[in-house]
């Protein structure tokens, strides 16, 4: 069995806080892309930190979905397929125009994300 690496992992699941931090403080801010690409990578990072944490591969970006199905798989938590689409859709909103921004929307899918890290962090351990 490999041995995990718990520096990467604890790294990994600090920098997803930090960044669902700063996706407040940008939407706070008015800064809706900032605000979107940070939630986004909350999200990333936690799943990062599972990914590392379980033994799983985490490489490309379509890992994310990956990873996310396996934890849904594992645990049987029906809210972790529910909220797999909010990380996604913030990712989408950093290459819209300013026009298409719903600052709304964008708070309801952080927070979406902010459930999400919560979930996925016992896994980490």
């Amino acid at each position: 069995m490999a041995t995990i690496d718990r520096r990467a992992v604890e790294t990994y699941a600090r920098q997803s806080r930090t960044f669902l931090q700063k996706s407040r403080d940008y939407l706070a801010s008015g800064d809706l892309h900032q605000a979107s690409e940070k939630g986004w990578g909350a999200a990333a990072h936690m799943a990062k930190a599972v990914a590392t944490a379980q033994g799983w591969e985490y490489e490309r970006h379509r890992d994310f979905s990956t990873v996310l199905n396996n934890v849904w798989r594992l645990t049987g938590d029906e809210r972790v397929r529910d909220l797999r689409g909010s990380p996604n859709d913030l990712h989408e909103y950093f290459y819209e125009r300013d026009e298409f921004l719903d600052a709304a929307v964008i708070a309801a899918d952080i927070e979406s994300v902010a459930e999400l890290v919560e979930l996925l962090a016992p896994l980490t351990e």
